[in-house]
């Protein structure tokens, strides 16, 4: 058999495989009714919408690419990789996008799933779905007390309620997994081979490089400076002439003890820069000046503290000092 013909049949079976499992995953939603219970789909049925259906094959979410909103999406996880957190995979929306999916069992086999009781994959929420979906269980739940206990029928109905609710399963995906996802808004689906955190189709998105884990080598992560607000394409974020990873000296992200903000150009507000940057006075005039001025970080000799206000403690502000230094005519000001 010819390399090109082997190539070809291989192309042919994996697309029957795919198609087989998303036909299977149709009929069982539909048989379970999740597609046309309180999640997404319903409002779409409601409003008498046709709900597109989309796969996505491995490759495509391996090169990473785009999740649309309002359809039935089938992922087929790549075997180049070994677990994922769902958020990395999904671009890190959960806490504003309402989206919910499913994901069959490893060798998924019909025969053997029909025999078992319950759902034979597991469900995953986004934080926004599962905080609606608790809003709207709490509104519908009805209200006992020591005064108006609930009656026997009432205790059997919640027990009922309860045993059918959707639960939040999944958080780590691992290779090879067939899964369904609809969501109400369009997500960045892909993998992160370069460990920053970021999916390689958000990192496209975003401009950072997918291979490289700091891109723009201020020792902060990507995905850290991404989720923390900070620019993970510029090593100084706040201007203030020191980069990032030296304000941010643990490189987690946070304003911890001992640190200066690298969002904030004048993390003690005193009217001078963290580091050494230019300054405009009132009179049109632009001078150089900052409390870190070598920007290493550290309150070396003939500096002041970018955490204090006033960093002698005597009274007298580091702003006012700085401007009562240049009248007497200093240049080390």
């Amino acid at each position: 058999m010819s390399p090109s013909l082997t190539h070809t049949l291989e192309k042919a079976f994996k697309w029957a495989s795919i198609t087989l499992g998303v036909m299977t995953l149709a009929m069982f939603l539909l048989g379970t009714g999740l597609i046309r219970s309180d999640f997404l789909s319903a409002y779409l049925t409601l409003k008498k919408v046709p709900v597109p259906w989309v796969i996505l094959s491995s490759e495509e979410v391996d090169n990473g690419t785009t999740i649309p909103a309002d359809t039935n999406v089938v992922f087929h996880l790549p075997l180049t990789f070994d677990t994922i957190g769902r958020e990395i995979l999904l671009g890190h929306k959960g806490d504003d996008v309402k989206y919910w999916g499913y994901c069959f069992p490893e060798n998924y086999d019909p025969s053997i799933v029909e025999t078992r009781a319950g759902f034979p994959g597991q469900m995953f929420l986004s934080e926004k779905e599962r905080e609606v979906r608790a809003l709207a269980a709490a509104k519908n739940q009805p209200r006992f007390s020591f005064f108006n206990p609930p009656s026997k029928s009432e205790v059997e109905r919640l027990s009922q309620v309860n045993k059918g609710s959707i639960r939040h399963q999944i958080e780590i995906f691992s290779s090879g997994m067939l899964c369904f996802v609809m969501t109400d808004r369009s997500l960045a689906i892909g993998l992160d081979y370069d460990e920053d955190g970021l999916n390689g189709k958000l990192e496209s998105e975003v401009g950072t490089d997918p291979d490289n884990p700091d891109s723009d080598g201020d020792g902060i992560t990507d995905g850290i400076e991404y989720l923390t607000r900070t620019n993970p394409l510029v090593r100084d974020t706040d201007s203030d002439g020191i980069i990032d990873g030296i304000e941010d000296k643990n490189w987690n992200g946070r304003v911890d003890t001992e640190e200066t903000d690298t969002r904030v150009s004048d993390s003690d507000r005193d009217g001078l820069c963290d580091g050494y940057c230019r300054m405009k006075l009132g009179d049109g005039q632009e001078l150089y000046a900052g409390e870190d001025k070598n920007l290493n970080g550290l309150v070396d000799s003939g500096e002041t503290d970018p955490l204090k206000i006033d960093s002698e403690g005597d009274g007298y502000g580091d702003y006012q000092r700085f401007f009562k230094c240049l009248l007497a005519g200093g240049s080390q000001c």
